[in-house]
């Protein structure tokens, strides 16, 4: 199982002004969750006004775990 993991900054400020998404969402394959991170990433400005994503990551979780 994988889960796709979303860093999103804030436009114009520092490094220390960025927030991290999870889904809450499970995949399959790694393909699977890079697909939904891509199209999450895509849509952070929308919901998240003056922030955009700069980067994803897609974490293999333990079986049995659903969340680090």
């Amino acid at each position: 199982m994988y889960q796709a993991i979303i860093i999103a900054c804030l436009i114009g400020g520092t490094t220390d002004q960025c927030i991290t998404l999870e889904t809450q969402r499970w995949h399959e394959t790694e393909r699977a969750c890079k697909a939904d991170a891509l199209t999450m990433a895509q849509k952070v400005h929308i919901y998240m006004r003056g922030y955009k994503a700069t980067r994803y990551n897609c974490r293999a979780l333990p079986k049995g775990i659903l969340s680090k």
